[in-house]
């Protein structure tokens, strides 16, 4: 595991008078449980590679790609370049042991800011076009800092790479998760699939509830979908904590600002699945590493993003 530390706001410093659980305990939210635990629409998924000029908006620059790629539902991997000022937040020590996560006040950084890694969740909330986007970036001073990026963050003068997943046949919606209390992505069919049945999908998004082991999630997507061997990308959401391979990252939740792996066997007794992963935690410190096994029970939402591979 890779650590490397920078700032955080006031808000994340303050130890709560909670205990605190260890990392990868799963969290039982204080709304009544919802069903099924996990969404999946199968798509047929066409990409994109999207160059961002100096200066431009973020969000605006994302949710207008819904409009250009005529679909309701973008899945985006960061591929290179910088951000310009970045607006943001982190995860945060929440007010009691019934609602233990939350997020810190806003952040404002001054570019340029290098991207590291970012995923983006591109679709509609409340009717309008809205972005979910997690990153992670070193500053001009060299510090590694990272979060859940609001609006106002801008393009660097380096511009932004973006590889974008348009997804014909979902649509993603936003909506207040009453099990949780935060907003979250889920996939529904889209209204151009009436049938609400694709044949030989592409891809498959998926929305992964609290405690669900991350992991086990996208094996269980893979066999559902009938891949037998599919790529993970562009995906972006929290566990409980991280577990990795060689560390871990404190309870009780990280950002995912980027998730990749691939999946073999899924139709078989014995899936190979690897998954690499960095996340940001509550003290704004970013890590890297591979997830370790049947570890990391998501924290809030997971918002997943499978392709088929052969």
């Amino acid at each position: 595991m890779s650590e490397v530390r920078g700032p955080s706001a006031a808000t994340s410093t303050r130890i709560p008078d909670y205990p605190l659980d260890r990392p990868g305990e799963p969290v039982i939210h204080a709304g009544p449980r919802q069903s099924p635990r996990i969404v999946s629409v199968p798509s047929d998924n066409t990409v994109h590679e999207i160059e961002l000029a100096e200066g431009r908006d973020l969000f605006e620059a994302l949710t207008g790609c819904l409009d250009s790629s005529g679909t309701q539902g973008l899945m985006v991997e960061f591929r290179s370049g910088e951000f310009g000022r970045t607006t943001y937040v982190h995860p945060a020590y929440g007010p009691d042991a019934a609602h233990p996560m939350s997020f810190t006040d806003h952040i404002d950084v001054a570019g340029p800011n290098r991207l590291r890694r970012a995923s983006a969740t591109v679709g509609t909330k409340d009717g309008a076009p809205f972005a979910h986007i997690h990153a992670s970036w070193t500053d001009a001073g060299g510090q590694v800092r990272g979060g859940h990026l609001l609006p106002g963050t801008l393009v660097g003068p380096a511009g932004l790479n973006l590889r974008v997943n348009a997804l014909a046949d979902a649509r993603l919606l936003s909506q207040v998760d009453p099990e949780t209390g935060f907003s979250a992505f889920a996939p529904q069919p889209a209204q151009s699939t009436p049938a609400q049945v694709v044949d030989s999908p592409d891809a498959v998004v998926s929305r992964v509830r609290p405690g669900e082991i991350l992991d086990e999630a996208v094996i269980a997507v893979c066999r559902t979908a009938g891949f037998a061997s599919a790529e993970v990308s562009a995906s972006l959401g929290s566990t409980t904590g991280a577990v990795l391979v060689d560390g871990t990252a404190p309870w009780p939740a990280v950002e995912f600002t980027h998730l990749a792996g691939t999946v073999s066997g899924a139709d078989g007794d014995d899936p190979q699945l690897r998954l690499e992963a960095e996340v940001v935690d509550v003290d704004g410190v970013v890590h890297s590493g591979e997830l370790a096994p049947g570890a990391n029970p998501v924290a809030v939402t997971f918002e997943l993003f499978v392709r088929r591979l052969g």
